[in-house]
């Protein structure tokens, strides 16, 4: 009884005496320059505050509740943050950029207040959602993973499998996403990839409270994107509280993770470090978590920061990096499997601040290494690794004109090295260590004609010099904004990806002679056309149409006439096939949005697509990719209860993925499986649906808050079917399932 009394007293703990601090700094877009005399309106308190010589604001000693925030500044759009949330043991820090607001003297309209979506990249003018920390860390179902996250926007479906975040962007094989942080490309940033050309993993080794707001693209990127053919994931790390130290720190069912932010230096200097260790390790051991993984026991870590010294007249210098790594062992009977991997990144980051624009560039170090090792009766039979060690560079100089014209030209360099190593039974298949370079070079151009049509046009050029394959790929976006808060957009361009360089350096032997065939193969050209339509439905909700149709060409395929097999149906590897560029694809869908945006402690996000994804090998014949799915829908909800209890919702529902069947009599007939050639990927698994639930409650104390969150995936406990199997033993057809429910408990305490 006394522990009964002790809970509830603890739960209905509140201190009104608690205060806390909202900062931020205001700079302009283009030039980096601080906006000074800015009015800051803070709701609902009904504070106002004005920035200082350097862009600074300040509301001091809040009592703790959530806070709307608008800016005002003489010659620049109006700027909203709908929800700020202060809680005891974090200070809210916002650094913010504002664009100018350009001035039409031959017509007066009122404006359209732009979506409050809309890209964090200007350029990128369709098919980009902008996605901020608070959704991350609020969404059921994301376990605050930024790739689990973006399965709640229209186009975007997963794999089949929950136990990975890969994902499929309008029916794309989920290798042509391009991750980017702090405006480089960057490895695979997660653990348990499923080998070469793998864009995803079980965990990400991001966590998003590492991340600040973020770009999602899942079509026709803006020019200075290049090796990227579905989507791209543009990251930005977070910066640390240049005032006052903070820590985190977290217990959950995977990880312990511990936090810590603060100042650098007197010269607004700061710091941000976070690292991660697993705990799902030991719980498999334990039983006390089941996923069905058999002896599979996988351990992670991983750890990220960020340091930024901004000086007088130099600009801002930002040191930052990621790493982690992650190993598993498979131990059966008579065999063994042991994987070791591993990812670092670091770079360093410039941007200076000019009188008609800015300057920024990345120096970056990356290297990732994967080690694979089978033992039969615990003789080591198979050894394999990849490794790529490589140095990124990235410049580019933004140049505004005047409000209505902006220019961005840049150039990226990657110095791609490689060691691949495989043994099997003490005889050497591959050894190669030698080092390649790829470049690439944007111009890209944005017009606001009117105060109602504006216009981004670039090109991009890329070569890359193992192959000597080059191409121009040409970009184009268009927005019109009607006079009842509607927007019209057209975008088009050309884009491709490389293959992971694993794939170029495929061995094949004729006897001791070895040759290397698909060392020339060039990347597929997909040609990406969208239109779309946004409506604003009152202050906070908006309703967004939008239309594609994807042309692929140069696809690699196998050379066989008489094959199925294209690199555009395939996720990941090093494909056996002997490859050509004669393939084809097709994407086209129609993708549905209805969102109200986080007001009064509610929101909703409604996703709907209809889509057909085909490819076509060298015999011109057009089959189903098996991630041709054909519809998804997600339903997302979530409301806040007195500034302490959040729940969320979220259902999602899509066609199965395709797959080719069994032959079940020549399989019986052969005892191994044999697959239906004539139906090659018509078969399709039944409609995935799940219900995921996520509840969480804060309690703040005088100085430091803490947070108890449960996530709860596959609710209602369904067998979704992901895989057909045929058992030699059994003589019979068997199933793997997804996910069964899965609890994700977590306390988090701030401080």
């Amino acid at each position: 009884m006394r522990t009964f009394q002790f809970i509830v007293l603890l739960i209905s703990y509140t201190s009104f005496s608690q205060v806390q601090n909202i900062r931020g700094r205001l700079l302009d877009k283009h030039t980096q320059q601080p906006i000074s005399f800015a009015d800051i309106y803070l709701s609902p308190s009904n504070l106002i505050a004005k920035s200082d010589s350097i862009g600074n604001f300040s509301f001091f000693k809040l009592p703790l509740n959530s806070y709307q925030l608008r800016i005002r500044a003489l010659g620049y759009q109006e700027f909203s943050i709908p929800k700020i949330e202060l809680i005891a043991g974090k200070e809210s820090y916002l650094a913010i950029d504002l664009e100018e607001n350009p001035i039409f003297l031959q017509e007066v309209r009122v404006q359209a207040e732009k979506p409050k979506d809309v890209a964090k990249n200007e350029f990128a003018i369709v098919s980009t959602r902008q996605f901020s920390l608070l959704e991350a860390q609020r969404y059921a179902g994301g376990f605050q993973d930024p790739a689990r996250m973006a399965l709640n926007f229209a186009g975007v479906t997963n794999a089949g499998s929950d136990q990975n975040n890969e994902i499929i962007i309008r029916g794309n094989s989920p290798k042509g996403l391009l991750w980017r942080m702090e405006g480089i490309e960057i490895p695979n940033p997660n653990h348990f990839g499923d080998g070469q050309g793998s864009t995803s993993g079980i965990i990400s080794m991001i966590n998003s409270t590492s991340l600040a707001n973020s770009d999602f693209m899942s079509g026709a990127f803006p020019a200075e994107y290049g090796n990227a053919s579905s989507g791209v994931f543009d990251l930005s790390l977070r910066r640390g509280n240049n005032l006052q130290r903070e820590w985190m720190a977290t217990l959950s069912v995977v990880g312990l993770d511990v936090a810590s932010e603060g100042p650098i230096g007197q010269k607004g200097g700061s710091y941000r470090l976070g690292f991660r260790y697993s705990t799902l390790e030991i719980l498999l051991k334990s039983g006390l978590v089941n996923i069905n993984s058999g002896n599979f026991k996988p351990a992670y870590r991983d750890l990220n920061y960020l340091l930024e010294l901004p000086t007088k007249k130099s600009g801002s210098f930002t040191l930052w990096g990621i790493a982690g790594a992650n190993n598993t062992e498979d131990v059966k009977t008579n065999t063994n499997d042991y994987t070791n991997s591993y990812l670092a990144v670091g770079g360093i980051s410039h941007k200076l601040p000019l009188k008609k624009g800015h300057w920024k560039t990345v120096l970056a170090y990356t290297t990732e290494s994967t080690e694979i090792i089978h033992e039969d009766f615990n003789v080591k039979t198979r050894e394999q690794t990849y490794q790529y060690p490589s140095w990124r560079f990235s410049t580019y100089y933004l140049h505004r004109f005047n409000s209505t014209t902006q220019l961005k030209i840049g150039i990226n360099g990657s110095q791609l090295s490689y060691k691949l190593f495989e043994n099997r039974n003490k005889i050497t298949y591959l050894d190669e260590d030698d080092k390649t370079y790829y470049w690439q070079q944007y111009v890209q151009l944005n017009k606001k004609w009117t105060s109602q049509l504006s216009v981004t046009a670039g090109i991009h050029h890329y070569q890359f010099e193992l192959n000597k394959a080059q191409g121009w790929e040409p970009r184009l976006g268009l927005s019109w904004n009607t006079n009842s808060g509607g927007r019209f957009s057209v975008g088009m361009g050309v884009h491709s990806r490389l293959e992971p360089l694993s794939v170029y350096f495929y061995k094949r032997y004729k006897g001791k002679i070895s040759e290397m065939p698909n060392q020339s193969i060039k990347p597929a050209v997909s040609l990406h056309q969208v239109i779309a339509y946004d409506q604003k439905l009152g202050e906070n909700t908006r309703l967004k149409i939008e239309a594609y149709l994807q042309n692929i060409s140069q696809a690699p395929v196998d050379s066989n006439r008489n094959s199925s097999f294209s690199l555009l149906n395939y996720s990941s590897g090093i494909p056996t096939q002997v490859l050509e560029n004669v393939g084809k694809g097709e994407n086209k869908g129609i993708e549905l949005t209805i969102e109200r945006f986080l007001s009064n402690d509610f929101y909703y996000l409604i996703t709907a697509s209809v889509f057909d994804t085909k490819y076509q090998a060298k015999k011109n014949v057009w089959y189903n990719t098996q991630f041709n799915n054909n519809y998804a829908a997600n339903l997302l909800v979530g409301k806040d209860f007195r500034q302490k209890i959040s729940v969320n919702l979220r259902y999602l529902i899509r066609g199965g993925n395709r797959y080719t069947p069994i032959n079940f009599a020549e399989s019986i007939k052969r005892n191994t499986t044999v697959l239906t050639s004539s139906q090659m990927m018509e078969g399709q698994y039944p409609t995935f649906h799940r219900l995921d639930l996520s509840f969480a409650y804060k309690l703040n104390r005088k100085q430091h808050t803490w947070t108890f969150r449960a996530d709860l995936q596959n609710v209602l406990n369904i067998n979704n079917i992901i895989e057909e199997r045929y058992d030699g033993n059994a003589k019979a057809l068997t199933y793997r399932y997804a996910l069964p429910l899965i609890p994700i408990f977590s306390t988090r305490v701030d401080f």
